[in-house]
């Protein structure tokens, strides 16, 4: 397991150096993948391409790293307003197979609010003052402000670095924007 996560981890240095022949991309069973995927150069709804050379770098470079079942990263590197925050995580296969996903109940449902999800994306602007969000976003009170940061500090989504003013810790800015990218329609 040790020696697994230390291979996942080299991943996203490997990618930065990784630029090779352009690729055939394969599905999960080898075989090459279907020919309806979604080609970035002609579809403007598609995903930017970071490599000219291989659309699939991120994939084949993980596919190299990570014998058979393979594993799952998600890594970014952002410039937001609050400033520039890089990360990357990952997992092998089997324990995340094996893991009791009712465990992270608390943390996803935390996200299904509307509300909840317009404070996260107000706080990727800024740290706020509870004052400043019940403003900007509208809302009826400071109450409701209160009751929603609170769920999401409840899952770890934000935290009140100081009293009265509430952010998005470093950790959890690029696990927020790629489940906000896994729910785009592919």
């Amino acid at each position: 397991m040790d020696r697994m996560e230390q291979r996942l981890e080299g991943v996203l240095a490997r990618l930065e150096s990784a630029a090779g022949e352009p690729s055939a991309p394969s599905g999960a069973d080898g075989e090459p993948a279907s020919s309806d995927a979604v080609d970035p150069a002609t579809d403007p709804t598609a995903p930017a391409d970071p490599t000219a050379s291989d659309r699939f770098w991120a994939l084949n470079a993980l596919k190299s790293q990570l014998p058979t079942p393979g594993g799952v990263v998600y890594a970014g590197a952002v410039d937001l307003p609050i400033g520039h925050v890089e990360y990357q995580w990952g997992r092998p296969t089997d324990p995340l197979l094996r893991a009791d996903w009712a465990d992270r109940a608390e943390r996803v449902a935390a996200l299904g609010h509307p509300l909840r999800l317009s404070l996260l994306q107000k706080l990727l602007e800024a740290e706020c003052t509870v004052a400043q969000l019940v403003d900007e976003l509208d809302l009826a009170s400071t109450g409701v402000a209160y009751h929603h940061l609170h769920q999401l500090q409840g899952a770890g989504w934000v935290t009140s670095p100081a009293r009265g003013s509430w952010a998005i810790p470093a950790t959890r800015v690029v696990p927020l924007l790629a489940i906000i990218t896994a729910l785009e329609e592919a």
